[in-house]
């Protein structure tokens, strides 16, 4: 008996001054005993409830509720709907701050974004898969069509194009264009314009470097066979959007601009300053526009002939000598064999270094060098 007494609860109410019990089974909901309060009050089931103790305080309406007497009665208030929506508000704001927090934890802004960026890559990439599935027969027509290009090109030889290397006789045949102070000026310097000249007058400009720079007087070079070595140059440059007879100027004044700027010319000698004017004309030479990934995935002659290895600057290389083999255009024809032995090595060392897979072998090597001289400048230093 005792045991199932203990089971249920018995709470007094003050209901408008008259004595309430009710008795509920502990395992009852907070939802049942509130609905029990209700019948109790006369009021609708879901109206909403305040439980006060004797002294003011609320109670939880719950099972777990403290036992009180017919003495000390719990005093029930519905709740109006001010009370109500101050109560929602409280709630909210608590509710808001709760969302807060958990966003700052959880760091939910960023993942959000992260999610839309990420959505608005699969997007694009559905689009562009959706553009490569439309083009698909274009761009197989377009490779076609550039294998039979490359391989009318890979037919013919780049080396026995008699025609090209053959040089000019009729020197001068560019105008002869006379530079301005301006000009000689602006020549010197990292940003002059190579854009806005035409090809006779780059060939004037080329010239007037070697003049500038003393090489002509120096080594006793032909005017004449500088003029047709130049125009030999020209000739052997192809039409191509990028390494084109333009490209070939724009080096060259940068390296003669860096000589000037430097003053490279109290540091080097002159036969120093004349291979690297030279090997800055020459190092782009019948440059086909490929690059040299290509040339070995595509087993073209070059790459057969020089087995892979730097076939395109190789190649320039090559060109540049054979054009210097014709007496016409050899401006070193006044060197001694030991002397043009050095030029060509020195030539043939700046062209391959033009390889862009080799940039980073040769960067650390150039660096560790600037180390070791800082190094030998700082023990030799007075302290």
């Amino acid at each position: 008996m005792g045991s199932a007494s203990s089971s249920y609860r018995v709470i007094h109410l003050d209901v408008d001054g008259r004595i309430q019990k009710v008795v509920f089974s502990r395992f009852c909901s907070p939802c049942d005993i509130k609905e029990l309060f209700c019948t109790a009050l006369g009021v609708p089931r879901n109206t909403n409830l305040s439980l006060l103790d004797s002294s003011g305080a609320m109670v939880s309406i719950d099972p777990t509720m403290p036992h009180n007497t017919e003495r000390l009665p719990y005093r029930v208030v519905p709740m109006t709907g001010g009370q109500l929506a101050d109560k929602e508000e409280l709630f909210q704001n608590v509710l808001t701050q709760v969302a807060e927090q958990f966003s700052r934890a959880f760091k939910i802004n960023e993942l959000k974004t992260e999610v839309t960026n990420r959505l608005a890559m699969l997007e694009k990439r559905v689009e562009l898969e959706g553009m490569k599935v439309v083009e698909i027969d274009k761009c197989r027509k377009d490779i076609k069509k550039l294998r039979e290009e490359m391989a009318s090109r890979n037919n013919s030889n780049f080396l026995e194009d008699t025609k090209k290397l053959t040089p000019r006789r009729d020197v001068p045949s560019y105008p002869k264009y006379h530079l301005s102070k301006e000009t000689v000026k602006a020549l010197r310097l990292p940003t002059f314009d190579a854009w806005q000249w035409e090809p006779n007058e780059m060939l004037s400009c080329l010239e007037h470097m070697y003049h500038d720079l003393g090489l002509v007087k120096e080594f006793n070079i032909n005017p004449i066979t500088l003029k047709r070595w130049l125009l030999c140059i020209h000739d052997n440059y192809k039409n191509n959007p990028f390494h084109n007879f333009r490209h070939c100027f724009c080096v060259t004044q940068m390296m003669y601009s860096m000589i000037c700027l430097c003053s490279l010319q109290e540091k080097f000698t002159q036969v120093e300053i004349l291979i690297l004017m030279t090997a800055a004309v020459c190092h782009d030479l019948d440059h086909p526009g490929f690059n040299n990934t290509y040339q070995v995935n595509a087993k073209t002659e070059l790459a057969v002939r020089y087995n892979d290895i730097s076939p395109l600057e190789n190649h320039h290389c090559a060109v540049a000598f054979q054009i210097f083999s014709q007496p016409d255009c050899n401006i070193f024809s006044n060197f001694d064999p030991e002397a043009f032995k050095l030029i060509r090595q020195g030539t043939i060392t700046l062209i391959l270094a033009t390889d862009m897979a080799r940039h980073g072998e040769i960067l650390d090597s150039f660096k560790q060098k600037v180390d070791k001289l800082t190094t030998q400048m700082k023990s030799t230093s007075p302290v």
